[in-house]
């Protein structure tokens, strides 16, 4: 066999052969994409979560580099996490990309899961002065209040949304 032959045609090794590999997937059309319902909601809240993950990851990378034991207001605004929070935070907001991109269907419990978790801590946060060992500027807390706000409107909208179905 020189060079420029090739093998036999009709072994079954071709990459015409399998299933699935004779023709070329088509794109859909406008109308098609059209009539595709839009995410709830509650599966963009969970996408939002991903916020936390930058956030946590960030603020985890820069203590990693700066020291555990740097003092959280020499951040700028909107990164003073202590170390605990930035992990909390880095946690949630994995679960909460993993859930939302790629596990969309648990969307609603995790919602509401981390609505009530951080309800806790904004309540600590608020009513304490410190949340589990975090201490929580008046900033942070309107922020988590807010967050919190946003996650069980979505999350309880879900909820009565799928109780509706028939």
């Amino acid at each position: 066999m020189t060079g420029d032959q090739s093998p036999k045609s009709g072994s079954g090794t071709g990459a015409g052969s399998g299933p699935g590999k004779s023709e070329e997937r088509r794109a859909p059309t406008d109308e098609e994409l059209d009539a595709t319902p839009p995410l709830p909601l509650v599966v963009w809240a969970a996408r939002c979560a991903s916020y936390f993950l930058a956030l946590g990851g960030i603020m985890l990378v820069s203590y990693a580099v700066y020291g555990f034991d740097t003092d959280p207001n020499s951040f700028p605004p909107g990164f003073r996490l202590n170390p605990l929070q930035a992990a909390v935070n880095f946690v949630w907001g994995l679960a909460g990309t993993l859930v939302g991109f790629f596990r969309p269907r648990h969307a609603t419990a995790f919602v509401l899961a981390f609505a009530a978790f951080y309800t806790v801590i904004a309540g600590f946060g608020t009513f304490e002065g410190s949340a589990l060992g975090m201490h929580l500027g008046t900033p942070a807390k309107i922020f988590y209040w807010v967050v919190v706000a946003f996650a069980w409107t979505a999350g309880l909208y879900a909820l009565l949304k799928r109780s509706d179905r028939p």
